[in-house]
């Protein structure tokens, strides 16, 4: 996902893809700029929200993504619906800032009793990512 030159559109960025469970939702925000921060969340809200409880693996690209105060205010509102609907979300290369925010936003989801450790894991290689989401 990261590393190519060109950036993906926004459809290439948040998008369904089949593996051997069914579907991931692949949620790539590497290298994005502010502008685009929002216009993912909101994507990530749509395609989320729409789905059936328990039903989302989430597979996040993080690297260099950008964010803000405001920004990272939504994401945090937005943990109680995202609970409910994602089983799994697997972060690749969280980098520079956005290792503070994920600090953050792990701290709040445990606060609101959301089992996120559980949820929630990091790794440096796509495939080995994969592989995690795929496991029952």
């Amino acid at each position: 996902m990261a590393g190519s030159a060109a950036k993906p559109s926004l459809g290439r960025r948040v998008r369904w893809e089949k593996d051997k469970l069914g579907r991931i939702l692949v949620f790539d925000c590497s290298n994005n700029s502010l502008e685009e921060a929002y216009a993912l969340f909101h994507a990530f809200q749509d395609a989320v929200l729409s789905q059936p409880e328990g039903s989302v693996r989430v597979l996040a690209d993080l690297e260099n993504g950008s964010h803000d105060i405001a920004l990272t205010r939504m994401w945090k509102e937005a943990i109680p619906s995202h609970d409910r609907i994602v089983t799994k979300l697997a972060l690749l290369r969280v980098t520079g800032s956005m290792k503070v925010v994920i600090a953050a936003y792990r701290f709040y989801a445990r606060v609101r009793g959301v089992e996120v450790d559980l949820k929630m894991a990091y790794f440096e290689d796509e495939t080995k990512a994969r592989e995690w989401l795929a496991e029952l």
